[in-house]
């Protein structure tokens, strides 16, 4: 039972805020940001939640977002003029440059070709997806700054979230509510009174009656102050346009005017005098006819009339790049894509931000509601968390106000510098690209200052209150506690329970304790004792010569199978070399399992082994796999080579997954299994014997593509030295041998077989995937595990033998019509490996 209760119990899962932990009163915990991180930190946990995740999005791009930016422009009334053909992906924005045109109209005008003008039609296909994707993310990154600083989006909010707010107060601050939380709070005052912490007690009454009087006002319209026409969002907004337009030289500005201004500012600085400079090489705005021509003829959506309207106007030079465009085109455009990301990247970030810090003060304004209502009366963390939420609250507007200024600034800049640039458009994109992106690391440093300072500002207020008016109190910097000042330890006053353990705490974790323990860490915890033994134990036993040798050893053992691997690899590498083979991983990792199983006797090993000899995970996973199988599948009677059994079982294996379609790269990794095996196999009988007369070699060959046990018998009985009767015959072949010739024809045929199979092997590594080959080797490796058998007057079995081809419906096809004594392999590999002896 208590096994099954600590394997479904987790213990160091996070807390999940419950309303009973301080943490649920901390309200950073429930900032969007903070709730994002935690969701995103949730999602990045596993495999499967990424690829769901991005799945969801994938299909929210395809589908839902088009359909909410088609149903968003087909609702917006009177944002292009009659003529137009607007994008409509972005003409419900309606942003329209100085001149009064809608930017969604914009055209890159170039001629298009055909047939007769290829040329051209390549630059045009190049061009446009290129001109579609800077006008998009051009005209997003204009509107998106005005939106955020002309607050409409905020009055569509506004009415609902204070209808919330209000319905919230009415369920929420209650007199029985209000008197509850009175009756805590003036438990507290009790308290403090009995301990005798008289400025606590006294602080404790002053902040309820703070909180009391607040109320009244907060809570008669809780969001009122925040979302009116005349309240905090509104009054930074305009005081950091203000002070924007002040550092520009405008000391009266008009605000709503303002931002109408800076829009249209910047669609000229962003799209207009880029686009013009990307379609003609230079800005048409400053010959007026051609600007005015120019205008009219994107806000009719007319090629034919821009083009007409700038040779109409004098501009030959705009005319011509229209005409007869070139490939510069292509790098100019990416060349302002990049540019104008980095510049308006900058923009939408501070706009991101502005419309965050006044999301933060909304979310604030409706915890303050619980706080006002009821937890300002009540010492300890509720009434941090209220004061957290109000001091939050103001700092949210306070940095809003820095984030328009901050926007203020750099779009009137920015049109500062356009303007004195003098038509030199890229130079500013260019040099000011590289200046944002120190501008946004900067901005986002303060951003963070600012968060550090508000919760400086929050802890030093909740410390003070906690504390009795004392910043030095027992609240220290938190203010988060509910043992926030609780036990004021002073010359007068006895120390709490809680100092006293934390002083126990400290004194049993001390060094000083340990020594005059003898050496015993942290002797008053119960189980230090056993700890203390444990590692004298270990000192003890570390002195010896022997454990000392023992780790030694341990690591010259993993070294060692790490060569081992090594080795292997190498003989691998020689393999494919020899039989000019392509390089592979898995054959290199199969010889090297297979080293470290022939050295060790374990397959638990190779992991180590071969991630040491700098094998990678997928390929070492497929080898350790592969190697395991054939092992565990392996015949365990007894042969005359054991190695025979693993050929059997490699290649059922990787004939298994050959057939049935499997993993290829699993099933390539299981024939350089069996390569590894038989290279092994083919160690035990490396050849040597001759037989020094031909009618003895075409007896063995005739019985090597056709085993019998009667043949091997007979050999067996004359070997021993029977020789009543000495007339060997297989098939067409028949021979008279003595015991020397029957012991060596032995030998031979063993050898032959192994070569055979070796040979066979080096042939499917041509083609592992040529089903004749894989026949030919599968008789080959059957035809040598039955003379081993019949040598140990075994019979074969299914375990530990494979199934002969069916020849009679599907004979062997002759590789090599010059050697028709070799029915079934090609000579040439046969020759090789034959070992002659002179």
């Amino acid at each position: 039972m208590r096994s099954l209760l600590g394997s479904s119990i987790r213990t160091d899962q996070s807390s999940f805020g419950m309303p009973w932990e301080p943490q649920f009163w901390d309200t950073d915990r429930w900032r969007p940001q903070m709730v994002f991180r935690r969701f995103r930190t949730w999602i990045a946990a596993s495999r499967r939640r990424r690829r769901t995740a991005w799945i969801v999005l994938a299909l929210f791009a395809l589908f839902v977002f088009p359909g909410l930016v088609h149903a968003v422009s087909g609702a917006q009334p009177g944002t292009a003029t009659q003529g137009t053909a607007p994008n409509a992906a972005t003409s419900w924005m309606n942003i329209r440059d100085s001149y009064g045109v809608n930017v969604s109209s914009y055209m890159l005008v170039v001629d298009r070709g055909g047939v007769l003008n290829l040329g051209n039609f390549a630059l045009w296909i190049i061009l446009m997806p290129l001109f579609a994707v800077w006008q998009l993310l051009s005209i997003t990154g204009v509107w998106l700054p005005a939106k955020a600083l002309d607050f409409q989006w905020l009055n569509l909010i506004s009415a609902p979230l204070q209808a919330m707010a209000r319905n919230l107060t009415t369920q929420i601050a209650t007199p029985l509510m209000a008197a509850t939380a009175l009756a805590i709070g003036a438990f507290f005052v009790g308290y403090f009174i009995v301990r005798a912490l008289y400025a606590k007690a006294v602080t404790q009454v002053v902040t309820m009656i703070f909180f009391a009087i607040a109320s009244v006002f907060f809570l008669a319209n809780p969001l009122g102050e925040a979302l009116s026409d005349h309240g905090v969002l509104v009054q930074g907004r305009d005081l950091g346009l203000s002070v924007a337009a002040g550092l520009n030289g405008n000391s009266n500005p008009n605000p709503n005017q303002l931002v109408a201004t800076l829009q249209m500012t910047m669609a000229d600085n962003f799209v207009r005098y880029p686009l013009q400079v990307w379609n003609t090489g230079h800005v048409v705005d400053s010959n007026p006819s051609c600007r005015a021509a120019w205008s009219a003829g994107m806000a009719a959506g007319s090629e034919d009339r821009v083009r007409n309207g700038m040779r109409s106007c004098g501009d030959g030079a705009a005319y011509s790049a229209m005409q007869n465009p070139g490939v510069g085109q292509i790098g100019a455009g990416l060349l302002l894509l990049l540019c104008a990301v980095i510049l308006l990247a900058f923009a939408a970030y501070l706009s991101i931000k502005i419309m965050w810090a006044a999301l933060d003060l909304i979310y604030y304004g409706f915890a303050s509601i619980f706080g006002f209502a009821a937890g300002g009366y009540i010492y300890g963390p509720t009434q941090t968390f209220t004061v957290r939420c109000v001091v939050h609250g103001f700092i949210s507007a306070g940095k809003m106000a820095f984030f328009v200024i901050a926007l203020g600034v750099y779009e009137l800049l920015l049109g500062s510098l356009f303007r004195a640039a003098n038509g030199q458009i890229m130079v500013v994109f260019v040099i000011g690209a590289g200046v944002e992106i120190i501008a946004i690391i900067q901005v986002r440093r303060l951003s963070r200052n600012i968060d550090e300072a508000n919760d400086w500002v929050t802890n030093r207020i909740g410390a003070a209150i906690q504390s009795g008016g004392s910043s030095g109190g027992g609240g220290g910097g938190a203010a988060l506690g509910m043992g926030l000042g609780m036990g004021n330890s002073g010359a007068a006053n006895s120390m709490s329970p809680l100092a006293m353990l934390g002083a126990v705490s400290t004194i049993n974790s001390s060094p000083v304790t340990a020594w005059l323990a003898g050496g015993r860490l942290n002797p008053f915890s119960p189980w230090s004792w056993l700890d203390h033994m444990d590692k004298r134990n270990k000192a003890r036993g570390m002195k010896t010569k022997d454990l000392r040798a023992a780790a030694h050893a341990g690591v010259n053992t993993q070294v060692h199978n790490a060569n081992t691997a090594r080795d292997g690899i190498a003989r691998a590498r020689r393999r494919a070399r020899n039989l000019r083979l392509a390089s592979s991983a898995d054959r290199e990792a199969a010889f090297a399992a297979q080293n470290v199983v022939h050295m060790t006797g374990l397959s638990s090993n190779i992991p180590f082994a071969l991630q040491m000899a700098g094998v990678r995970q997928r390929v070492l996973h497929r080898a350790w796999n592969a190697t395991t199988d054939v092992i565990k599948h392996t015949d365990k009677e007894p042969l005359q080579s054991g190695h025979i059994g693993s050929v059997v079982a490699a290649h059922g294996l990787f004939e298994n997954d050959l057939v049935n379609g499997h993993d290829p790269h699993m099933m390539m990794a299981r024939f350089h299994a069996l390569e590894a095996v038989v290279d092994r196999y083919r160690g035990d009988f490396p050849g040597g014997v001759a037989l020094r007369s031909n009618e003895l070699e075409e007896l063995g060959r005739s019985y090597v593509l056709n085993p019998e046990m009667d043949f091997i018998t007979k050999l067996q009985k004359i070997a021993s030295g029977d020789t009543s009767d000495t007339i060997l015959v297989h098939g067409a072949h028949i021979a008279d041998v003595n015991p020397e010739q029957a012991d060596r024809l032995g030998k031979w045929i063993t050898n032959e077989h192994a070569l055979r199979i070796q040979a066979a092997t080096n042939w499917v590594a041509q083609d592992p995937t040529d089903l004749e080959r894989v026949r030919v080797l599968r008789a080959e490796i059957d035809n040598g595990t039955q003379t081993i058998q019949y040598q140990q007057g075994k019979m074969s079995t299914g375990a530990n033998s494979l199934a002969q081809p069916d020849t009679a419906h599907s004979p062997f096809m002759p590789p090599d019509p010059r050697h028709p004594e070799e029915p079934r392999i090609p000579w040439d590999l046969i020759d090789n490996l034959r070992n002659r002896r002179p």
